[in-house]
């Protein structure tokens, strides 16, 4: 249990854990129930965030809650420093800074799984005869929330001509239905593949299409999938514009739905669901005419309804994950038909309102992204490196060793500060300008974020009393700013002094108690019930009670 919950709050947010893997390296004694506790004392909530403790209204109301909380953090800029004079100096910013937040990522295994998939479907079909929709509504929820009932009203909505569904394609397909035969998961690539195929090359024979897409995703993989299926779509935009092929890749506009019922309302309306389409069978049947309506196994039993609202509970998290990367809130439908309706057509009105008109984006698509331009940086830097080493070696080495003696002590001096500045008049930084972006790029290996600037001042050194010519020296200085990452440094020492209290608490506990039978032999126990085992008439008592076939057992 305790590997499982490292692994999990480790992926979620790293810095809670490393803070987690220090604090079991420290105290391995510690259980997850009191690490989890521990970080309960550190973010100052002592509430139980897991979907299986309280109802499920409280779990639904503390989830979004916590969900809208973090989408809303902002990052701290950094600190200004007054410029320093003097030959050579160092400047200190004491107060601690924070670095920015860090762009959302996804995980490299959805990355190498989405581009499995893409690569099969370009060699599948030309992309001059796919047809991308201007318009995709990805449809998810909990079971018996009404997704089926309200995909028509959604598609006549928003304008879209086609659907479809996850579950469908998948019992659909040969291979997909062999592994749900034989109780096995489908694997992401087989998804990620059938989606490609049914949302590109068969949704859409026009353009302006539009198309709702119900259960997609609902897995963490499946949430990183999606988010690289919108950059791939911006990219196919950006190439194919202003050609003759344009309209067949529209600006991708992708709107979430997520629809919420508690657990009584879940399983109530997929017991009713299930006698609803059990009564209009059997009117077909009688009457001879009509299409019959598929009759779920899992809406049989209350038992099977229930496994079915856990399972969404189980990837709820991940599902939510979307908000960070598209903006959409929850939605309520536990009323009625028509108050569900009325909220579905307000979120995506929302929705629509964050997406820049067709002219506005059309003036701005050539400016890349930041995260595009930080793409290949690592490359570029690594390139920048092996240039310096291998056609300057010597000024190389003058960089580097200008790092090691003067730079790097106070950086270790001023760990918790995250900021340093460093100024100096060297003339190596005049003679030789690429030094100074040496100096850069051998600390952004590092892990450092650094800027460089110069200050030219002009110093008199002497006057002509004829002329009254001034004659001036140019003293150049140059400053370096460099920045790194100081936070969860207190976080970090905080969570291994808790969980230091709890494995001592825990060794104090077990070393000190010692558990007799209540049926043991009076007199053999320790005076006055202590735990440790005593003596009595000169026998050992442990010894007795084994003698008369008692066990003493130890907390230990």
């Amino acid at each position: 249990m305790l590997a499982e919950a490292l692994a999990l709050l480790g992926a979620m947010q790293p810095n809670i854990g490393r803070i987690l893997r220090a604090a079991a390296h420290l105290s391995p004694t510690v259980n997850s129930r009191g690490v989890l506790q521990g970080l309960s004392q550190l973010s100052g909530d002592g509430s139980d965030a897991s979907p299986s403790q309280g109802t499920s209204s409280q779990w639904y109301r503390q989830m979004s809650k916590t969900t809208s909380s973090s989408s809303n953090e902002s990052s701290r800029g950094w600190i200004g420093l007054e410029p320093t004079s003097g030959s050579k100096s160092l400047s200190l910013s004491r107060g601690a800074t924070e670095a920015p937040e860090k762009a959302i990522e996804v995980r490299m295994e959805s990355q190498v799984i989405f581009d499995s998939c893409w690569r099969r479907f370009e060699d599948r079909y030309r992309l001059k005869s796919v047809h991308v929709p201007r318009e995709v509504v990805w449809l998810n929820g909990a079971p018996g929330s009404g997704k089926g009932v309200n995909t028509v009203h959604i598609m006549k909505t928003r304008g879209l001509e086609a659907s479809l569904s996850l579950s469908a394609l998948l019992v659909d397909n040969a291979e997909a239905k062999a592994n749900i035969d034989r109780g096995d998961m489908i694997p992401d690539t087989l998804v990620g593949d059938l989606l490609l195929e049914s949302l590109l090359a068969f949704s859409c024979k026009a353009p302006e299409c539009g198309v709702l897409v119900d259960g997609f995703p609902r897995t963490a993989v499946q949430v990183d999938f999606l988010k690289l299926l919108y950059d791939k779509l911006n990219e196919l935009h950006t190439t194919w514009a202003n050609t003759a092929h344009e309209h067949q890749f529209p600006r991708p506009l992708f709107k979430v739905v997520m629809l919420y019922v508690d657990e009584e309302t879940s399983i109530k309306r997929q017991m009713e669901r299930a006698k609803v389409a059990k009564l209009h069978n059997k009117r077909v049947m009688d009457a001879g005419a009509g299409e019959l309506w598929e009759q779920r196994a899992t809406d049989l039993s209350i038992e099977k309804c229930k496994k079915r609202y856990d399972i969404f509970k189980t990837h709820y998290g991940a599902t939510m994950r979307l908000k960070q990367f598209f903006p959409f809130h929850l939605i309520d439908s536990m009323g009625t038909l028509e108050e569900t309706q009325e909220a579905i057509s307000l979120e995506l009105r929302y929705q629509s309102s964050l997406d820049l008109s067709a002219a506005t984006y059309a003036s701005l698509r050539h400016l890349p992204l930041s995260r595009e331009l930080a793409q290949h940086a690592r490359q570029q830097l690594v390139s920048r490196l092996d240039d310096h080493c291998q056609k300057y070696p010597h000024l190389f080495q003058r960089v580097i060793d200008i790092i090691t003696v003067e730079i790097m002590p106070v950086l270790r001096e001023s760990g918790m500060a995250g900021r340093v500045e460093y100024v100096c008049d060297m003339r190596l930084f005049n003679d030789h300008p690429r030094a100074a972006q040496m100096l850069i790029d051998v600390l952004t290996d590092r892990g450092f974020s650094a800027s460089h600037s110069t200050e030219v001042t002009h110093v008199p050194i002497s006057i002509d009393l004829t002329t009254g010519l001034i004659k001036n020296r140019k003293d150049t200085k140059h400053k370096f700013t460099i920045h790194w990452e100081t936070k969860g440094v207190r976080e970090m020492a905080k969570a291994i002094e808790i969980a230091t209290r709890m494995a001592e608490g825990a060794a104090r506990e077990r070393i000190s108690t010692s558990f007799i039978p209540a049926n043991a032999p009076p007199g053999k126990a320790g005076p006055k019930g202590s735990g440790a085992a005593g003596k009595a008439d000169g026998v050992d008592g442990a010894a007795a009670a084994e003698e008369a076939g008692q066990a003493i057992i130890h907390g230990s």
